[in-house]
């Protein structure tokens, strides 16, 4: 049996994303808290975004471990987190009191990932001919 080299963009790309999906859970705890400790407006809304971020910090952390096991599926899913992410730096850099540090911290990686994604023939070739 020969061990598979799994090539360092692969290793790159997936450390960002796991980075990201850990962010996202420690989100999620940090609202569920919230959520358990402080009064809401509405509990019924606070519930609402709480169980949409665990699901959004699940999904993410599926699409981690599947991208690394080279599902070819996994491309559109992580474009698609990574432009939301995006959007999301694009956002907390704009209002009366832009957040140039977050926007930065969210963007550049986000972009990169992007990128890799859609540019590196390595990626291609690790997700295969689902890809």
């Amino acid at each position: 049996m020969s061990a598979k080299k799994t090539s360092g963009v692969i290793v790159t790309i997936s450390s960002i994303l796991a980075l990201e999906s850990v962010a996202l859970w420690v989100v999620a705890t940090w609202l569920v808290i919230d959520t358990l400790t402080l009064p809401a407006n509405s509990f019924g809304g606070a519930l609402f975004l709480d169980a949409l971020v665990i699901l959004s910090a699940a999904a993410s952390s599926w699409a981690v471990v599947a991208f690394f096991r080279g599902n070819g599926r996994t491309r559109g899913a992580i474009v698609m987190w990574q432009m939301l992410v995006i959007g999301i730096g694009i956002a907390s850099a704009q209002g009366p009191e832009p957040r140039w540090d977050i926007a930065v911290a969210l963007i550049v990686p986000a972009a990169l990932v992007t990128i890799f994604m859609l540019f590196r023939r390595e990626v291609s070739r690790h997700l295969g001919k689902d890809a």
